[in-house]
């Protein structure tokens, strides 16, 4: 399969008739982007871009907020590097690519995404690879928990 509007009708039909919530964002020659919300505190994004026109990428954020961005900024920089490693180790094992943005000293998010590219593109390698970010999302949140809970309501979530 290398026909981009069959992928995404194909996507479409899929999250249909798996009853997934979605928000379709673009949809035109260039680009196509949905949403799918896969819990309260997590999103996924699906895309399909004219610059990439052979492979399927999702992805989702993992965001601390605001309270948690200045508590951990203020942990020493070993405590970071334990937090950081146990991410990496986590996400390197069930092999999705991630980045911590902006940097390791100054934490705001980590995007997890999955590459599909056409040629393997099935209906169960998709939902396989919804299910491992939703894996991976909620590795993460149990490495903060390990690593970084600052106050009883803190955690991550995904917009």
């Amino acid at each position: 399969m290398n026909n981009r509007q069959e992928v995404v009708q194909r996507i479409i039909k899929w999250l249909d008739a798996e009853a997934l919530s979605y928000k379709l964002k673009e949809n035109d020659s260039e680009r196509f982007r949905a949403t799918i919300e896969l819990n309260q505190n997590l999103d996924l994004d699906i895309q399909l871009t004219s610059q990439r026109p052979d492979r399927v990428m999702l992805l989702t954020q993992a965001y601390l907020g605001p309270d948690d961005q200045r508590a951990y900024s203020r942990l020493d920089p070993e405590k970071k590097e334990t937090f950081l490693r146990a991410v990496r180790w986590a996400l390197l094992n069930i092999d999705v690519d991630h980045q911590i943005n902006p940097n390791a000293d100054t934490l705001q998010s980590i995007s997890i995404s999955k590459m599909i590219y056409f040629d393997g593109f099935t209906r169960d390698k998709f939902f396989n690879s919804v299910l491992l970010l939703k894996r991976a999302f909620g590795l993460l949140d149990l490495a903060y928990c390990d690593h970084l809970r600052f106050r009883s309501s803190s955690n991550i979530v995904s917009r």
